[in-house]
């Protein structure tokens, strides 16, 4: 059996036991045939009316669910939204810095490079004065 009964199962079985308790009871008492007809008439438009009641309060019950549930999924959606934002704030901002790390890098390379090449220069002219 589930746990997430919406009441229709209680509501069937009330009804039904009603009706099958009211037969019941006409049947057994010592009324005549009008008697019973009446009463079986009243009887059920009691059950009648309180099938009615009932099924307006599970309608409004219902109604009352669906427009909770809307509201959380539209809160839901809005949070998402937001923490899809952030994501790509944070992620966009990491791309920059790897971008600036990365440049930084490329500048230190180049200039040490540059420094090699000088140096080798240096000492490739230094060696031309020292043979001539």
């Amino acid at each position: 059996m589930s746990n997430n009964n919406d009441g229709s199962e209680f509501l069937k079985g009330f009804l039904f036991g009603g009706l099958v308790g009211a037969v019941a009871a006409l049947l057994y008492a010592p009324k005549s045939g009008k008697e019973v007809r009446e009463d079986l008439r009243k009887m059920s438009a009691e059950l009648k009316d309180d099938a009615e009641t009932k099924l307006q309060l599970a309608q409004t019950r219902a109604d009352a669910l669906l427009a909770e549930t809307k509201q959380k999924l539209e809160e839901l959606r809005r949070e998402a939204e937001s923490a899809v934002a952030e994501i790509k704030k944070n992620a966009m901002e990491t791309v920059a810095e790897g971008k600036g790390a990365v440049e930084k890098q490329r500048d230190r390379l180049k200039d040490a490079l540059d420094a090699g090449v000088a140096a080798f220069k240096e000492e490739k002219q230094t060696k031309r004065k020292k043979a001539s």
